[in-house]
């Protein structure tokens, strides 16, 4: 409850299920090893594991989510996108790039493109000749043509935009990528920098993704979503984050993928490992009823 007041303690928010499986696998020892004379600590023990596992249910996969990415639209009825931070200290990125051009994509938001990574969107130009790269890496590239694009004027926020026309109409695209939240001074600043933004467009249908370094369940995540409003996220319950470091698969969800109202989105999902210590994020978006 901390987290609503110190963004710090928010983190816990995020990552509980780690301690939590740790909690149960203490409470079931102490179940079934039996020690002598600690009965009551035992039973204790017991029903905390068992109400640990109960409240870990919202945190888990309880549907399936693809892993493959959906067909491309024969019609053009649908854009087929990504979102994926290729990680300052990406161990394989040709398997980056790979990904990227045999994915096909309409569009590729990308964070972390600068260093070492800087040289891997002119790489993808014969595939994706629309580009635009701004400060702290924050990249969208296309295959559609583009009739704007640019970076946060003021350069304070990592965010890159493009405007292309969808089926005849505008439709605003927002690659970003947030502080972490131990520095809550920045994030705020990034939240409340973003919400302008966005509130600035609402004439037009937008496409906001990226990573926001904020998982579910956490306050942070709460009042990113009112900030974000009436952008409404896709994403749930996907683990990206870390892609084989550490540990061998994703703990938390902190890659998202946001649309506006005349958007829907489906076919979401994360892709396997591709070299960063993110998963990529892909979706299929097509305009609907408001």
């Amino acid at each position: 409850m901390s987290g609503s007041y110190f963004p710090k303690a928010d983190v816990f928010n995020m990552i509980w299920p780690v301690p939590a499986a740790a909690g149960a696998l203490a409470g079931t020892a102490l179940f079934t090893l039996r020690p002598k004379g600690l009965t009551l600590l035992r039973r204790i023990g017991f029903m905390a594991s068992a109400l640990l596992i109960v409240l870990a249910f919202p945190y888990a996969q309880l549907r399936p989510h693809p892993d493959t990415l959906p067909p491309r639209s024969e019609t053009g009825d649908a854009l087929r996108l990504v979102t994926f931070n290729l990680w300052n200290l990406n161990r394989d990125p040709d398997a980056a790039i790979t990904f990227l051009r045999e994915g096909d994509f309409d569009l590729v938001f990308l964070q972390e493109t600068g260093g070492a990574l800087q040289y891997v969107p002119a790489s993808l130009q014969d595939a994706y000749p629309h580009q635009v790269r701004c400060p702290w890496g924050a990249t969208l590239i296309s295959r559609l043509p583009v009739l704007d694009q640019g970076c946060d004027e003021y350069r304070t926020v990592p965010i890159a935009f493009m405007q292309i026309d969808f089926q005849g109409a505008p439709l605003r695209l927002t690659s970003t990528h947030f502080a972490r939240p131990t520095r809550p001074d920045l994030y705020q600043y990034h939240r409340e920098r973003l919400s302008a933004l966005i509130a600035a467009q609402t004439e037009h249908s937008q496409i906001l993704a990226g990573d926001f370094n904020t998982a579910e369940k956490g306050f942070s995540m709460r009042a990113l979503t009112h900030a974000l409003a009436p952008l409404r996220r896709v994403t749930h319950g996907l683990r990206t984050w870390p892609s084989k470091r550490l540990i061998p698969l994703p703990m938390l969800g902190i890659d998202h993928i946001w649309i506006s109202d005349g958007l829907c989105a489906s076919q979401t999902g994360a892709a396997p490992d591709a070299g960063s210590d993110h998963r990529p994020v892909f979706t299929l978006v097509e305009r609907c009823e408001a």
